[in-house]
């Protein structure tokens, strides 16, 4: 159990010590690992982050989820200094607890999602799947009336591969490089995205779009190619990603 009287000094060193067992950490991520431990609540936690970043202890980097923050030179040297007035009991809390829940931060991190209502009332749900800081995969999917968004946002975590292994691999089936280029239908387009990246954005109508990809590829023919494949693969993909959202749904009684 937390005790009642903790020395400022000593939750900032917990922090730092959380986040070096942690990895990159948003402030929410942090909290939950801190709270679930009995290690701190979330008033001492916000002041003590607010003192470290101004300190230059911690830094903080954009990410979807939220600012990721990390150790800096500087709280490194803290936590490598005086580490050991932590107590014992609370640093092996933190070593033996804190695997589980990098792997599961880390999953988060890497396939965000989030929903929002449109003016008619209906659901949207955005779906990423990230490497690092590069998107992979942006999906944007109105859902049918009577499903539950929350649910879906959990599940993406782990139909994110599954989900992007099967469009990519429907969507490249029989490339030829050395094929015409294909004309462009009304639901895609190419843009150029980098030096050598290609953004394939695909939608299911153009006017009243229900579900919209945005696809990052290394070559432009592929790009076009994939294109050219969405309009006659468009349902087909749909239905295998509400698929894999949907496995393990709670059905309705």
């Amino acid at each position: 159990m937390e005790r009642k009287h903790i020395p400022e000094s000593e939750n900032r060193l917990t922090i730092l010590y959380a986040l070096r067992r942690l990895g990159p950490a948003t402030a929410m991520q942090l909290l939950q690992f801190l709270v679930e431990n009995d290690l701190m609540n979330y008033f001492t936690m916000q002041l003590s982050l607010s003192d470290m970043q101004e300190q230059g202890q911690l830094a903080a980097d954009p990410h979807p989820l939220g600012d990721l923050l990390t150790l800096t030179p500087g709280g490194e040297y803290a936590i490598e200094s005086f580490a050991h007035r932590i107590p014992v009991s609370r640093r092996q809390l933190m070593d033996a607890q804190a695997p589980r829940w990098k792997e599961r931060f880390r999953a988060e991190q890497l396939t965000p999602a989030d929903s929002f209502t449109l003016e008619d009332g209906r659901v949207c749900l955005r779906l990423r799947l990230l490497e690092g800081t590069s998107s992979l995969l942006d999906i944007l999917f109105t859902l049918p009336k009577d499903t539950p968004p929350t649910f879906l946002e959990k599940r993406w975590r782990g139909a994110a591969q599954a989900v992007y292994s099967a469009v990519s691999l429907n969507l490249s089936q029989a490339f030829d490089p050395t094929a015409p280029t294909p004309a462009l239908p009304q639901t895609a387009a190419v843009e150029r995205s980098g030096d050598q990246e290609w953004l394939l954005s695909l939608v299911d109508d153009a006017e009243h779009p229900t579900l919209t990809l945005l696809l990052p590829l290394a070559d432009e023919a592929l790009a076009r190619h994939c294109a050219a494949r969405w309009p006659s693969q468009c349902a087909q993909l749909r239905q295998r990603i509400l698929q894999e959202l949907r496995d393990g749904l709670p059905e309705t009684p």
